[in-house]
């Protein structure tokens, strides 16, 4: 009996932990007082036009980004970048050598809390950045939506699907969404990392992009890697079957398997694969 009380308090006193602790462990944001794409001259020279972005999001909060031209007489492309939940802008440098690659425009942003972004991160914070980005890049940068696919990696793909969603219901469709190594929802990811708990009445932001993405009607593709021991396989898999099969232009849904490959550094790992890919993404049919 006494085993058992004392296994029931550590239990609790987890539970209780995880409650209080569990944004910090969600988003272990890299913080910089500043970061001018100037100082990252191996991002810089990639493109035409490199230049700092300040966003002003629906609560206020300052958030602050890169948008980087591929041409500086022409606007064709332009990916919106959702970073992963580790790091900042600054360290997404496979993402800007694609984009290069592809002669694609940018608009990465930080997250609140993240990089030199003001504020804290949340789930309603994030999406709230997520739209403040959207709406820069339709506003002030002068893109149609058909010119922009939205892009997420990991917690960037919750942040991405509930974008894509929000706009294809407001029929400002993009012209595709790009998902890498993402979950159908934060409730199960964190239910394979804490199998004894009970993570459906503890998480605070679920991100349910399975609840989101049937709203998404653009084009989308998906990249998992079969070895992801943080975002496990089957849990980007049943994202995929909770999307619609056929975009609104007609072009099926994709989700493509890489092959012994993990969570990370998969931009860098498969650079040419991506490029080719992705020209069925950004292309015409």
């Amino acid at each position: 009996m006494v085993v058992v009380r004392t296994l029931l308090m550590a239990m609790l006193m987890i539970m209780g932990l995880l409650a209080v602790f569990q944004r910090r462990i969600m988003y272990p944001a890299s913080q910089a007082e500043r970061l001018p794409v100037a100082a990252f001259p191996e991002t810089a020279r990639l493109f035409a036009v490199s230049t700092d972005v300040v966003l002003q999001t629906s609560d206020g909060t300052e958030i602050r980004g890169w948008y980087l031209r591929a041409d500086a007489d022409q606007k064709r492309r332009l990916m919106v970048l959702f970073h992963g939940n580790g790091g900042h802008r600054a360290g997404r440098t496979g993402w800007y050598q694609l984009a290069a690659a592809l002669q694609c425009d940018v608009l990465a942003v930080d997250y609140h809390g993240y990089g030199d972004s003001g504020g804290s991160p949340t789930e309603q914070h994030l999406i709230a950045d997520a739209h403040a980005a959207w709406q820069h890049a339709i506003g002030p940068l002068g893109y149609v939506p058909e010119q922009i696919v939205i892009c997420g990696e990991s917690l960037g793909g919750g942040v991405a699907v509930r974008l894509a969603a929000d706009v294809c219901r407001a029929e400002q469709r993009p012209k595709g969404l790009l998902l890498i190594a993402t979950f159908d929802s934060m409730v199960n990811a964190a239910g394979y990392h804490f199998p004894w708990l009970p993570v459906g009445r503890l998480v605070l932001d679920r991100y349910h992009s399975d609840q989101h993405i049937a709203d998404v009607t653009c084009r989308i593709m998906q990249y998992h890697g079969d070895q992801d021991t943080v975002v496990p396989l089957p849990l980007g898999q049943r994202l995929h079957q909770c999307a619609r099969d056929v975009s609104a232009d007609g072009i099926p849904k994709q989700f493509h398997l890489l092959r012994d490959s993990g969570h990370n550094g998969l931009m860098r790992q498969h650079a040419e694969r991506f490029q080719r890919d992705l020209q069925l993404l950004f292309g015409d049919r």
